[in-house]
């Protein structure tokens, strides 16, 4: 073996050689692209560099007495400017900056009503005590916790922390008797009986990606919440306890795990908008008809290959968006839904529909990219129609284009616009 080593080692030469060279072309790329990182780097700085000075120029001789709204989005700051003389202020976003640390003073305005402090490596927040302020909105800021000087904002309306790192409800967000709506969505907040009861009160709460798997037990608490957002989570069933939030009229599971509509959903008669797109739902129970004041359903990109009849007795529904699913019929009872506007059922596998021009109200219908060989003349004549998308159709692949271009033209409405290509 010993002696045929070296005819081995001229053999793999040319590979090794091979193996170097592959090597040393990545490494030149992963320079170059480097450099051009650098560059636009570089570029972006002198860009903030520019548009710092241009601001503080500006800022320099705004009259005071006229100023109610200061915008100073990526400038590049480290810290607030002096805002002190304008008092006046209602609203102030300095988002996209450097800040770390926001001192009381800068918030000391007696007409302030909504701050903007996104996407700042912010460590710490000092709002004052008896501020204005109504909306805060601190998103992408890397945050761990929501600031505790918020407690002293007693006139709060709204609290924004979208998409940063925070993991729990602060017992201090039941304080304020004004705020009614929390957004904490795409957080890590661990949603327990103990958040149930903090959140209890709030009129819009706004939980989506925050990788739930299952709500608390004790969700019947939560007996001021009318809009609750729990989309872009992991859930796949609900508790008993969910059907006895009596006063929700919003709940919006798009992107989780069901596969059935749960049952507990059918108990909440004050619902007006449910939302499950993007989950795997088979079938509607006949159930759904006791949701008599729903107004809109969301079911799009799931499995549902037909709609139950318990629909046609919700008499205030106006947007149905059923497209996305496996549909081969749109049942004749659809036309008596007499609140109907929009009716979107597009990608689906649907071979007939009923004449939904009889629906009065009818303003907008999506029917593109299924398997529809008769053109809806009907529909296309409806006086009242504004967009309708008929796309993807086979009595669009038979006809000549032109030639039915020219009589939908003829056919349609004025002010209707309907989509062939």
């Amino acid at each position: 073996m010993i002696k045929h080593l070296p005819i081995l080692l001229l053999l793999l030469m040319p590979l090794l050689a091979k193996t170097q060279e592959n090597k040393n072309s990545n490494n030149a790329l992963l320079r170059k692209k480097q450099q051009e990182i650098d560059q636009w780097e570089q570029k972006r700085l002198q860009k903030q560099t520019l548009l710092r000075a241009a601001f503080f120029k500006k800022l320099a001789g705004l009259n005071p007495d006229s100023v109610t709204e200061l915008k100073m989005s990526n400038l590049g700051l480290t810290q607030p400017p002096d805002l002190s003389r304008f008092y006046r202020l209602k609203k102030i976003d300095i988002s996209d900056n450097n800040i770390k640390h926001f001192k009381r003073k800068f918030f000391k305005h007696d007409s302030l009503k909504t701050v903007i402090l996104s996407d700042n490596p912010v460590k710490r927040v000092c709002f004052p005590a008896k501020s204005p302020i109504e909306i805060v909105v601190i998103d992408h800021c890397n945050l761990k916790r929501v600031p505790c000087s918020i407690r002293r904002l007693k006139q709060l309306k709204s609290l924004e922390c979208t998409d940063n790192h925070i993991r729990r409800v602060p017992s201090f967000i039941r304080k304020p008797d004004s705020l009614n709506e929390v957004n904490f969505n795409f957080n890590r907040i661990k949603f327990n009986k103990r958040a149930v009861i903090r959140l209890a009160r709030i009129e819009k709460v706004l939980l989506a990606g925050n990788k739930l798997f299952n709500l608390p037990e004790n969700m019947e608490m939560m007996t001021g919440v009318k809009r609750l957002n729990l989309a872009s989570n992991n859930l796949s069933r609900l508790p008993e306890s969910f059907g006895k939030m009596h006063n929700l009229e919003t709940v919006i599971f798009y992107k989780n795990r069901f596969t059935a509509i749960p049952p507990e959903i059918f108990e909440l008669k004050n619902l007006m908008e449910m939302d499950f797109y993007y989950n795997g739902i088979h079938t509607i129970p006949e159930a759904i008809e006791k949701l008599t004041r729903l107004k809109r359903i969301y079911l799009s990109f799931n499995k549902l290959d037909k709609l139950p009849e318990g629909i046609q007795h919700l008499e205030q529904l106006k947007f149905l968006y059923i497209h996305h699913n496996r549909l081969k019929f749109l049942p004749q009872w659809l036309i008596k839904l007499p609140n109907l506007t929009i009716l979107d059922a597009g990608f689906n596998q649907l071979i007939s529909i009923p004449d939904l021009s009889v629906i009065e109200p009818l303003e907008e219908v999506d029917i593109q990219h299924n398997n529809l060989e008769d053109i809806p003349w009907k529909l296309i004549a409806k006086p009242n129609i504004k967009r309708l998308w008929l796309r993807g159709n086979p009595f669009i692949e038979e006809e000549d284009k032109a030639t039915l271009k020219k009589q939908i033209r003829k056919k349609m409405a004025p002010g209707a616009n309907v989509y062939l290509y």
